[in-house]
């Protein structure tokens, strides 16, 4: 397998288009795959068209997110392509547009696109519009019909904190509230999350909630109870206090699942980026820079050491992580840099949610870095 990666920050989205796709085609040749992300600066039915028009037969799959991330740093206005080439890869896409109206369906009809059921060793990438209710709907109906033993990665795309429109887009074109996906075959890939952040005074229970709205913790309004463990909070202040302190839920081996909040109603409801079920039994999570630059360094060695000749680092990490940790940021980004190696390409997208699990199924994360190594061989 040989891998290209190419990323231009010029302000035209057909020549940023074409350049980040040349550059790429120079290492690895006509590919099988080509993944790309784009940023909201750009029309992104160009970028595509002028991408299309150089990877032939190509297989596609995409997203806008709120960054591009490179060896060589961030980029918030960016277009970045990684092609992915050789004779043992096999790949599908699907696109489906129903993924904002009708999650659950969203995922059978990927899953049949896709057509990988129980396929040991394969991969899905998944790309949902992050804005939209149902991604955890819509990953169980995917895995409902993929099973276990299949790998999964992605994150949710987004826009430069606008919150008004997301795209998604295949070979076959572009979308919005809708999800992108491929299934790859013939490629070793490794698979790793983390965040690093900890459990911070005793449990809630969450004893009110509607989809991405807690009403009540522990059978009282929600803001009262989380502003009452924080020491007293200003509603106005909330969006600070809930970028440094989320809420987690944890698995019975003790990882915890990121709610992100992000703000506070008149009637002391909270509102959440994703869905958190009534009845679950959360913390409040706090998390130093060091905590969470040491997690992003861990979660790129656990992902290169499930391959044994590891050709393309595939980054998803969130964009609230991106916010909180500020200049710090450069650290997490070094750190992945530094466990991949200098000499392994990557790229990644600061995502409105992340895609994997700590098992075989997965999840839909907040605040969290999912990382995919792409390589070839036997087991490492």
């Amino acid at each position: 397998m040989k891998v290209g990666v190419g990323w231009s920050t010029l302000p035209s989205a057909t020549e940023a288009a074409l350049a980040s796709v040349e550059r790429a085609l120079e290492t690895s040749g006509p590919p099988a795959l080509t993944i790309l992300f784009t940023t909201d600066a750009y029309d992104q039915a160009s970028v595509l068209d002028a991408v299309r028009g150089s990877i032939g037969s190509s297989r596609l799959v995409g997203f806008c997110g709120a960054g591009l991330l490179t060896a060589e740093g961030v980029f918030r206005q960016a277009v970045g392509v990684a092609t992915l080439s050789g004779s043992e890869l096999s790949v599908r896409t699907s696109l489906q547009a129903s993924m904002a109206s009708d999650p659950a369906r969203a995922g059978i009809l990927s899953a049949e696109e896709l057509g990988i059921p129980g396929e040991e060793g394969a991969a899905i990438l998944v790309l949902p519009d992050g804005f939209a209710p149902g991604v955890t709907e819509m990953l169980r109906s995917l895995y409902d019909r993929l099973g276990p033993g299949v790998r999964y990665l992605g994150g949710g795309a987004g826009d430069n904190l606008r919150f008004f429109k997301t795209w998604q887009f295949t070979e076959r074109g572009v979308e919005s509230g809708a999800v992108a996906s491929a299934s790859v075959r013939g490629a070793q890939i490794g698979c790793a999350i983390g965040h690093g952040w900890k459990p911070k005074g005793d449990l809630l229970v969450v004893t009110r909630s509607q989809g991405k709205r807690i009403l009540e913790l522990d059978a009282r309004p929600a803001f009262e109870v989380y502003s009452g463990r924080l020491g007293g909070i200003h509603p106005k202040s909330f969006p600070e206090w809930g970028m440094r302190y989320p809420l987690g839920t944890a698995d019975i081996r003790g990882n915890y699942l990121i709610r992100d909040p992000v703000s506070v109603r008149l009637d002391q409801s909270i509102d959440l980026v994703t869905e958190i079920p009534e009845n679950a039994v959360a913390h409040i999570m706090e998390g130093t820079v060091d905590d969470l630059v040491d997690a992003a360094s861990l979660v790129a060695r656990a992902a290169l050491a499930q391959v044994a000749s590891p050709r393309f680092a595939l980054v998803f990490d969130c964009i609230s992580r991106y916010l909180y940790l500020g200049e710090a940021y450069a650290r997490e980004l070094r750190a992945m840099r530094e466990s991949f190696g200098e000499d392994l390409p990557m790229l990644g997208a600061l995502s409105f949610g992340e895609i994997g699990g700590y098992t075989d199924y997965p999840q839909f994360h907040n605040k969290t870095l999912a990382v995919g190594v792409f390589g070839s061989g036997g087991p490492p």
